[in-house]
């Protein structure tokens, strides 16, 4: 219960620094913008502030005992009790600095595709045709969102020879 207090105070300023940042940190653009480059780092920023604060309420008012409790009913109550895994986190660090090198040449859609894959499988997720529906429409989809309505070029890697 102690760490858990700990950790909430550490994320709620680090959330707070965060905004605090994005807040006196970041320039107004020359040119008038219907949203400038400060918009979205501020709408996070307070969204961690808020979201670190109810973590902070919860752990003090002893709501995470309740979580444990349910967690129980669930049948997630041993994975709370385990160690921590050095291996799986290890390998999981090593699949994001994977993903780091291949951004660009496998392009923002199939790099996070196999990501998503990879990490799914380190994960032991038992729910194979479902994670992969889910990383489809996440990769490809926000690849399409990002590109044409919101024009921000993401890396295409190979799918730029298909014009995309």
């Amino acid at each position: 219960m102690k760490e858990e207090r700990f950790a909430s105070i550490a994320l709620f300023l680090f959330a707070a620094a965060y905004l605090a940042m994005a807040l006196l940190g970041i320039p107004e653009p020359s040119v008038r913008q219907v949203l400038g480059p400060e918009a979205f780092p501020r709408v996070i920023g307070a969204l961690m502030v808020l979201l670190a604060g109810l973590y902070v309420l919860q752990t003090f008012r002893g709501a995470a005992s309740e979580d444990e409790e349910r967690a129980a009913v669930i049948g997630a109550d041993e994975k709370l009790g385990t160690l921590f895994d050095f291996k799986t986190v290890a390998t999981m660090l090593g699949l994001m600095l994977a993903y780091a090198f291949l951004f660009e040449p496998l392009g923002y859609p199939i790099a996070t595709l196999l990501m998503f894959c990879t990490s799914v499988a380190v994960l032991d997720r038992r729910h194979w045709v479902r994670d992969l529906i889910i990383a489809l429409f996440a990769s490809f989809g926000l690849y399409f969102v990002f590109s044409f309505l919101l024009r921000v070029q993401l890396p295409a890697g190979p799918l730029r020879l298909l014009g995309l």
